[in-house]
């Protein structure tokens, strides 16, 4: 901060970095301290003068209210204890089967009966639109991939059916036939084409996995691929090397077990189709007891936390909750600073507990897939590094079949619109979403040519200087603004929500605010900057 990168590692300067490592750290704590207690008294006051509609009675004897306004957190919640019964179900059969019938077919023969049943259960007959997905998209894989336009064909034909599926909520067996409108009746938890953005990644992976198998595309070898990875031993491949290389078995019934499979088929994390066969004939390694056993227990902090946030933040239903509109438009500068912050990090909360939760049943199961949200929301200063961390096998995904293929990095500013649309889409057909999208991009490309510009040769020498560390850390400070603004738009307040703080950040009071709040964060990066030095030193998180 104070202390040029370049100055030499003397006890006196290991002392400076020190302080400042230390005084950025505050700063940021302060400010996090300063927010919560903010939107925790502007929380219950609120809620005691009963003016948030649809909060509920809590069960729980130290707080009075539980918000449970969101959808995906209510359902998981009250599905947890017979969704956990069930993975214990299936963990331990599993084991027992792999005990003494470990060959693949029969492996297979265990998760499509699972899969299937599992399936069934959430969406009653509309399982049977999944499965003929499944078997249309197999038909195009055997008998096209390979062709010379079998990519660009299967990527319009599934998104086509995305698109189609979501217009219309789904097809109606009544549509086919007077005498098939009962199964339209059948009770069901969640209707079948709300999962169909999951399936057409399993679609996608398995097709292009396949074609590029056929076309017989260069892989990484094992030997130079251990040059570059900690993780690899002889006898431990790690997911990026399974991921990469071409799978040994590709056929109807390992597509519909890999499609179905029930660990990661509601919420995911995503796996491509190479990875998780892969696994399924080798279990993961890099995962011991020890190891899942810390894992596990870290989910349980944070399931801790996010039971306590809904019992005392009630900002999520606030913002989502169209009856509430009248309470986020009266908020000054202020409150609007600190309940966008908890918005955020209940967001992130939320989704890393969904996706740990489901990361641990494939784990325990020998499927080792990549960890989403690898870094905290209020963690991240720059568009690039937070998209990577935060829906992280979701990108990993985006650049293996669609950035990759439209050229990389080459052609990165033309195909990040792409990238970056397809997200949007992909997620909901919503305005606002679209809006988050390329609002992304909008804020991306003065990212990504700045990084360029300043990675020239001829400013070397600047880029070891301590005003090109300031900018930076200014920089990433404006850049946690766009970011929070960005992810609002798309996932709390809304477009109209975007409009009325623009309106309040507009006044000379919120002008000032938002400014110095800029700067306070341009702070709190440098904290960020050392922790990224520490990870390079011992390598991982």
């Amino acid at each position: 901060m104070f202390i040029s990168p370049t100055a030499p590692d003397t006890p006196k300067n290991r002392f400076w970095r020190k302080c400042e490592l230390y005084f950025s750290l505050s700063l940021g704590l302060y400010a996090a301290y300063a927010m919560m207690i903010e939107s925790y008294y502007l929380s219950h006051k609120l809620a005691d003068s009963n003016k948030i509609v649809g909060l509920k009675q809590s069960t729980f004897p130290w707080t009075s209210y539980i918000d449970l306004y969101d959808g995906q957190l209510s359902s998981f919640r009250e599905s947890l204890p017979l969704l956990s019964l069930f993975a214990f179900v299936f963990i331990v059969f599993r084991k027992i089967l792999l005990r003494f019938k470990p060959e693949l077919e029969t492996q297979l023969t265990y998760y499509i009966i699972f899969g299937l049943g599992y399936a069934g259960y959430i969406h009653g007959p509309g399982v049977i639109y999944l499965v003929l997905m499944v078997a249309v998209n197999y038909f195009l894989v055997e008998n096209f991939a390979g062709k010379k336009f079998f990519a660009i064909s299967i990527w319009v034909l599934n998104l086509g059916f995305l698109i189609i599926t979501e217009l219309y909520t789904g097809y109606k067996f009544a549509w086919w036939s007077s005498s098939l409108a009962f199964l339209d009746r059948v009770p069901h938890d969640l209707p079948w084409w709300r999962v169909t953005n999951l399936c057409m990644l399993k679609v996608i992976s398995y097709a292009m996995d396949y074609h590029w198998s056929i076309l017989n595309l260069p892989t990484p070898t094992k030997e130079k691929h251990k040059l570059i990875c900690s993780e690899c031993t002889e006898s431990i491949d790690c997911l990026d090397y399974r991921t990469k290389s071409h799978a040994s078995h590709y056929s109807f019934k390992a597509f519909i077990s890999y499609f179905f499979y029930p660990p990661l088929y509601l919420a995911g994390p995503t796996i491509s189709y190479n990875a998780w066969i892969s696994h399924v004939q080798v279990p993961q390694q890099t995962f011991d007891a020890k190891r899942l056993g810390m894992y596990i227990l870290r989910f349980f902090m944070i399931y801790f936390i996010l039971e306590w946030s809904i019992h005392n933040l009630y900002f999520p239903g606030i913002a989502s909750n169209p009856r509430n509109k009248r309470l986020w438009e009266q908020f000054n500068v202020w409150e609007l600073i600190a309940t966008s912050y908890v918005i955020l990090n209940w967001i992130w909360l939320k989704f890393t507990v969904i996706w740990r939760y489901f990361r641990i049943w494939a784990l325990l199961d020998g499927i080792e897939c990549v960890e989403n949200m690898v870094r905290c929301m209020s963690n991240s200063y720059c568009f690039e590094q937070f998209w990577r961390m935060w829906h992280r096998s979701f990108n990993q995904w985006l650049v293996r079949y669609l950035f990759v293929p439209l050229g990389g990095r080459k052609y990165k500013i033309y195909n990040i619109w792409v990238v970056f649309g397809f997200v949007a889409l992909w997620h909901d057909l919503t305005l606002k979403l679209l809006a988050w999208g390329w609002g992304m991009c909008i804020f991306i490309m003065p990212e990504v040519l700045a990084k360029a510009y300043f990675q020239q040769p001829k400013f070397a020498e600047f880029r070891k200087t301590l005003t090109y560390n300031w900018l930076c850390a200014f920089g990433g400070g404006f850049y946690i603004v766009l970011l929070m603004m960005a992810n609002l738009i798309g996932f709390s307040f809304g477009i109209e929500g975007f409009y009325i703080a623009m309106r309040e950040f507009s006044t000379p009071e919120g002008s000032w605010m938002l400014f110095k709040f800029t700067i306070y964060l341009g702070f709190c990066v440098h904290f960020m900057f050392a922790q990224r030095k520490a990870e390079e030193k011992f390598k991982g998180f």
